[in-house]
Order: C-alpha cells, then structure tokens, then sequence
C-alpha cells in the first residue's frame, strides 16, 4: 500500500539523511519517478522532505524531524523486539506487528539493528502453560471487532459446571492472564469477564451500543483480580520430594516454597486451591511425593485410596 511505502520512505531518511533517490527505489522496490512522485505526496502532507541536485544531492528530509526513532536506547530498542508467543497474535495482529517491526527497523542505526537482532535471537517469551489448550483465535477475532466498533455480540457460553447459555452482552475489552483470554463486557445490568475457551460461538450483531464514559479496563481488571483473589481459601500442603521428581511437580500447582532436605530431597510447600484438590493431587503423586503437613490430610488421601480400590479391584478379572 502506498501510505506503508511513504512511512518506510521517512523511516529510511531517518536512518541516513539524505539518500540518493537510486538508493531509495532499490530499497522501496519502486522506480525513481515513484520515488520523486512519493517526495511530492509527503511534501503536500506537511513532511519537510526535498530533493537537490548534485554529487552529494537526494532526497533530504529536514534535520530534527521527528529524530525519536534515531534516539531510542538500547533497552527500549530491547524492549520492542524480545520475540515470543505474543498475545497480540491470537488477535490476529501478528503479522501487522511482524511488518510494523520491520518498517521500524528501516529507520533504526545499524548499532540499533544489531541490538533489535540480539535481542530477538537471546530473549523468548511463551506465556502458555503446559498442556494448555488451544487459544480460541476465531471466537476472538469476532470479540475483538466487537471490542473495537462498539458491536453487540451474541454468545453461547459454556460456564465452569458445563452449563450452557446464551448471551447478549457489550463487549468492553479483552484481557490475557496466564496465556488465558478473558472477555470483559456488560451483560444486562452488570460487568461479567468471560473466558474466552468457555465461549462455543460468537456472533457480531448490526445493532451498536454506547460505551460507558467512566469504564476503565485496567481500574477494572485490577478490583476484579484483588476481589476474586480475596475468596480464594488456599490449603498449605507440605510434601517431601525427590529432587529428581521436583521439576514434575512443581509444573502446574501455585508453589509457596522450596527447601532442601538432605542431598537428593526437597520440602514443597503448595497452597492448593482447596482440600479437595489436594487430596486428588496427592493421590496422583503418591509414587513421587511424600505428605508431610497438614498430617491429617493423610487420612483422606488414604480414603479415597480404598475408595479407588473397592470399585475397581472387582473389575480387575474381567479387564485383565
């Protein structure tokens, strides 16, 4: 597109300043007319670029015109090209990041490359936990359209208990926590955050709403997390593990804490969500892991044992 051709144009004077115009149509893949037409097109626009003629002649842009790019460090430069499994790709904007990036490097010093590349090639962030499911990119692309015009969406949600619904709601802005995208949006009288995995389908509706004035998405996000952190009644739950078991059992659940205990052996602490969850979970780790707090929690662990026993050590035979 010609507006892309024009802002890389200004990002490469930025770069070097001036250029030959030959320089500038290699770089731009476009002829020397198109070259001297876009000077006039940014020209009009109010961008302080000329052409002069002779040996040291081309394509000038005036000194100190938006010198930002040329002034950006080395952490800020870091900073923009650390490359990972960015959120904004499973909004469909990754290959528009991917080209932006690229039309900013044009305008970055050869020292500024350098640190761009370095930084690419040392730093990889992967926000997904393991085993995480799929990030739903079409149901999001929708939200994110609804998101951005103000759209009324209609919704089949799927909530916790499997229980199915439908929704109309005013989608308000999208959120990632832990590689999990989460919908905020008004639905009737009150604001809801839905997760994004949870919604079956989502339909873009004709008809517009009108954003409330006073709604901020980070204010809200914040109350939110700290409301919803205050119910949660974690269960400390403390386990002697062998050092070579640590990195298994340590990949999922919240850690509070890891000592040492002895040469080959470690003490976990994990606050689990619920006693229920832990008594599932210790059982699950029985041939790795060991209780040692609260001592009562044995006991129920040892109950579901014979409980997973007495149904299916009948079976046994016939599966035999």
């Amino acid at each position: 597109m010609r507006s892309s051709r024009l802002l890389e144009m200004v990002l490469l004077l930025q770069a070097k300043n001036p250029r030959p115009a030959r320089e500038l149509a290699t770089a731009l893949e476009v002829s020397e007319r198109t070259v001297f037409r876009d000077v006039d097109a940014l020209s009009a626009a109010g961008v302080p670029i000329y052409a002069t003629r002779g040996v040291r002649g081309g394509i000038c842009l005036v000194e100190g015109y938006r010198r930002a790019i040329s002034e950006l460090d080395e952490d800020e430069i870091r900073a923009l090209y650390v490359d990972g499994n960015d959120p904004l790709a499973d909004l469909g904007f990754g290959a528009p990041l991917k080209r932006a990036r690229e039309k900013l490097a044009a305008g970055l010093s050869e020292r500024q490359r350098h640190v761009a590349e370095k930084a690419r090639a040392r730093i990889r962030i992967d926000q997904r936990r393991w085993g995480q499911d799929e990030v739903p990119t079409a149901i999001l692309s929708v939200v994110r359209r609804g998101v951005w015009d103000d759209r009324r969406l209609e919704i089949a949600y799927r909530d916790r208990t499997g229980k199915r619904t439908s929704r109309r709601i005013d989608p308000l802005g999208l959120v990632s926590k832990s590689g999990i995208w989460y919908v905020i949006a008004r639905s009737g009288a009150e604001y809801r955050s839905f997760r994004a995995d949870r919604i079956v389908s989502a339909e873009l509706l004709g008809e517009r709403f009108e954003r409330p004035a006073n709604f901020d998405l980070d204010a809200y996000w914040s109350q939110s997390t700290q409301q919803y952190a205050a119910t949660i009644a974690y269960f400390p739950v403390t386990v002697r593990v062998a050092s070579a078991s640590l990195d298994e059992i340590t990949a999922y659940w919240r850690t509070a804490s890891v000592e040492p205990d002895g040469d080959d052996f470690s003490l976990v602490r994990f606050d689990f969500p619920s006693r229920s969850a832990a008594v599932h979970q210790l059982i699950a780790w029985c041939d790795l892991a060991t209780v040692v707090e609260p001592p009562d929690v044995v006991d129920d662990v040892l109950g579901l044992a014979r409980t997973a026993i007495a149904r299916y050590q009948p079976l046994a035979p016939a599966l035999s």
